[in-house]
């Protein structure tokens, strides 16, 4: 593995800090373009930013929303399939449901190198899945997969406790998805460099 998860969990919490504290406007612009339907699209065109080596910063809107769609059309086409096994299956019970969440998860751990894929080497890139398995056997897929997991987990817990904080705790949520989403997304990239 090309770094530590607690060194990558580190230098992603730096940059995330590093990303928005003292950036205020571009925190609020975030914060917006994150959780508005349709208009999240310039939210996710800004994070792909990070896996070229930029700073997620709210700049070129039109650039941004369209790499966006594309982000969200890569996910849709690469969970379509196991959505479609979940339907399948859905007869078999619980059996079926274990199964379709392998599949899920399995399809997700090749949707980080596709989206990196894309961010590099255009829409194409993300469909070559040649490269994405070679790139998560470097890595190793029995870390790959704990590294993906600790990241999930840091998000579920972090999730799970802002929906517990009686009152304030949705606004919490609020103001740091964008610090969670750019922390997260570093990691990834991180991961797949």
């Amino acid at each position: 593995m090309s770094i530590g998860i607690g060194d990558n969990l580190s230098k992603s919490f730096g940059f995330a800090k590093d990303s928005l504290i003292g950036k205020w406007l571009n925190w609020l612009l975030l914060i917006i373009v994150t959780i508005i339907p349709i208009v999240n699209f310039i939210g996710l065109g800004t994070y792909l930013k990070i896996f070229r080596g930029q700073k997620p910063e709210i700049e070129d809107i039109g650039k941004s929303f369209i790499d966006g769609l594309l982000v969200f059309i890569i996910a849709f086409i690469y969970m379509l399939i196991p959505a479609i096994i979940g339907a399948i299956l859905g007869f078999l019970g619980v059996v079926g449901a274990i199964i379709g969440a392998v599949v899920t998860f399995l399809f997700t751990l090749l949707l980080i190198p596709a989206i990196a894929g894309f961010a590099k080497g255009g829409f194409g890139a993300a469909f070559a899945f040649g490269d994405h398995f070679k790139k998560i056997g470097k890595i190793g897929w029995v870390a790959y997969i704990l590294a993906v997991l600790v990241i999930a987990v840091i998000a579920a817990v972090i999730g799970f406790v802002c929906s517990v904080i009686p009152v304030i705790g949705w606004i919490v949520g609020i103001i740091i998805v964008p610090f969670l989403a750019i922390l997260a997304v570093k990691y990834c990239a991180n991961l797949v460099a």
